[in-house]
């Protein structure tokens, strides 16, 4: 009897267990209801600069919690837009990946209010062997030679985005071998850089210095960098002019010796005159002179 108790004991809880699990797996896998938005996202690849169509674009669903703030409900908000940033099939279009409304397409959409965009020419040094691209970030590099065969360098602009190389505008596009390498890259600057740039490709020479994507500190101006600051700075230049040859001379002859000149001979002083009163005196045979002054 105590047996049968324990069967049926056992028999209850794994129809029990089953009869959970039952209701487990079934409200896991029920349907629940969806709080879903339908937001604009691109229909096929689009490349920078492509100016948006209809065509371009479609409707998807996402749950609302997942919604980006920049997202696009209507694609008519979008058409005739350029794209700022290279999209995927089904990527979502945001405002951020855009260009402004009404800013054209091609490279003028990707010029910001404000900025202008300055192509200089670049060749396999100035343009690091092919290694800018759109999208990249460089400092640009100014040397002058002066008229005494000297020179210095210094950096006039940092940190400037290529907007274009060549007539590549995006970063991402494969470019056939066969074409011929850009000679030209393109930068945006504001309205004062621009200047300075098209100033400096007039008086010297410019070189393009590839920066880091990461790096976007802005050194301090520093003095330009001369031959001096090298250790290699030009020598004296030595006066080559020929000396003057000084030819010698025979001495002429010595004069023959002449005899001294008389001197005349020294006069003699005449004694004073005397001029006192003498008076001689007779007595007897005796005779005397005395003077009286």
């Amino acid at each position: 009897m105590q047996r049968h108790r324990v069967l049926i004991a056992f028999g209850i809880a794994w129809v029990s267990a089953l009869l959970l699990s039952w209701w487990v797996y079934r409200t896991s896998t029920a349907s629940q209801a969806r709080d879903v938005v339908r937001i604009v996202a691109a229909a096929k690849d689009l490349p920078i600069g492509k100016r948006l169509e209809l065509s371009d674009l479609k409707l998807i669903s996402i749950d609302r919690k997942d919604l980006p703030k920049s997202a696009f409900l209507k694609s008519q908000d979008v058409v005739d837009r350029a794209v700022a940033i290279p999209l995927s099939a089904s990527e979502v279009v945001l405002g951020s990946k855009l260009a402004g409304k009404g800013s054209g397409e091609g490279l003028t959409a990707l010029i910001e209010p404000g900025s202008r965009a300055i192509s200089v020419q670049v060749n396999e040094i100035s343009g690091v062997s092919g290694f800018i691209q759109p999208g990249t970030h460089v400092d640009v590099l100014f040397t002058r030679i002066f008229s005494n065969g000297d020179a210095a360098t210094t950096t006039i602009l940092q940190n400037v985005k290529v907007i274009a190389y060549g007539r590549q505008l995006d970063p991402v596009t494969k470019v056939d071998p066969r074409d011929p390498k850009p000679t030209v890259a393109t930068l945006l600057l504001t309205q004062e850089q621009a200047e300075k740039l098209v100033l400096a490709m007039q008086r010297g020479k410019i070189q393009l210095a590839l920066r880091n994507a990461l790096d976007d500190q802005v050194a301090r101006a520093s003095d330009p960098v001369q031959s001096i600051d090298l250790g290699i700075d030009e020598p004296r230049r030595l006066n080559t002019a020929p000396r003057p040859v000084r030819v010698s001379r025979p001495a002429p002859p010595a004069p023959p010796p002449t005899a001294p000149a008389e001197q005349p001979a020294a006069k003699t002083a005449k004694p004073p005159e005397d001029t006192s009163l003498k008076v001689r005196i007779y007595r007897a045979e005796k005779l005397t002179e005395e003077k009286f002054q």
